[in-house]
């Protein structure tokens, strides 16, 4: 059994249908859609046992990641990933993919059409039957989606780092202030050991003598060091570390550089950085001091990260 892909990134599985229609009301009218499609199949001897939780959480899984990255176009890669999610089980793939396409045409927005349309293209008749016959117990359209709806679980993680850098800020706060406590309290023991000149005669009490004294190398001034670009973070929306950690986090993540290319380019769909107005060579140009030492980047592999995968 082949290892299911990784939710965590994207999407954290649901464990009941009470749950998921907790978390995402307009799952009622999907799970019953999916409910109607089992008593059609036993009535029609057809010895299919649906899965409603690991069919929904499938669906929403591919969802999120559609929303989450740019879509790439490649049908064939949301049909692999299925298969994966549903332990390489046909059938299960097959009724995910009919519920996230019932999703999707009841979403609201550009790209939810354009992930749609590359998930019924060129199917078999089969394929085109059985959306039309779940569309049939579905039987609503007055039930819509926002594209905001699939990344609940990326906005709960953003919140949580949002809330980790405000811990941290106020930890460096507090760490900066016991320093400067210290220094000041440093400062006015070693007062206390100063001469003291009374009648012009100065008496050194308590002054340390020439063997008690620390004899400190010379400070070696450090090299200039050309600062990091960076321009095109928005910082006006997040902190720059929060920023740099989600940068590093994308290409640690990525399975190659084009992989790696498209989730940085999906980072300006969140709002932490805008490289939209700049050419490919000075995207690379940008990327590159956070990229090493795993990839140095390419004008082409942005070029190559947005055409569709053969």
């Amino acid at each position: 059994m082949s290892k299911p892909y990784p939710h965590s990134d994207y999407y954290r599985d649901r464990r009941s249908e009470r749950e998921l229609c907790c978390d995402f009301p307009g799952d009622e009218l999907l799970i019953s859609g999916l409910h109607a499609m089992q008593v059609h199949f036993y009535n029609n001897g057809t010895n299919i046992e649906i899965p409603i939780v690991r069919v929904m959480n499938t669906a929403h899984f591919l969802a999120a990641y559609m929303f989450a990255t740019t879509c790439s176009g490649d049908q064939l890669e949301y049909d692999v990933m299925a298969y994966d999610s549903t332990a390489r089980d046909r059938h299960i793939t097959m009724l995910a993919m009919l519920v996230l396409i019932a999703m999707l045409r009841r979403t609201e927005g550009l790209r939810a059409r354009q992930c749609r349309n590359v998930l019924l293209e060129d199917r078999s008749e089969d394929f085109y039957e059985g959306v039309s016959l779940y569309e049939q117990f579905v039987n609503s359209e007055e039930t819509r989606f926002c594209a905001e709806d699939f990344e609940t679980d990326i906005m709960r993680e953003i919140s949580n780092l949002h809330e980790e850098n405000t811990r941290l800020t106020k930890q460096l706060e507090n760490q900066i202030a016991m320093c400067k406590y210290n220094q000041y309290n440093i400062g006015t023991q070693n007062n206390y050991n100063a001469p003291v000149t009374i009648n012009n005669i100065t008496n050194n009490y308590a002054h340390p003598q020439d063997s008690q004294i620390e004899h400190k190398s010379p400070t070696v001034e450090p090299e200039d060091i050309e600062p990091v670009d960076t321009s095109f973070f928005c910082t006006g929306q997040f902190a720059p570390d929060i920023i740099e950690k989600n940068i590093r986090q994308a290409i640690q993540l990525a399975s190659s550089k084009a992989d790696a290319c498209r989730r940085i380019l999906a980072l300006e769909t969140y709002g932490y950085i805008v490289l939209s107005n700049v050419p490919d060579d000075r995207k690379a140009e940008l990327i590159n001091p956070f990229a090493a030492p795993k990839y140095t980047f390419t004008p082409d592999d942005f070029i190559n990260a947005r055409r569709p995968k053969k």
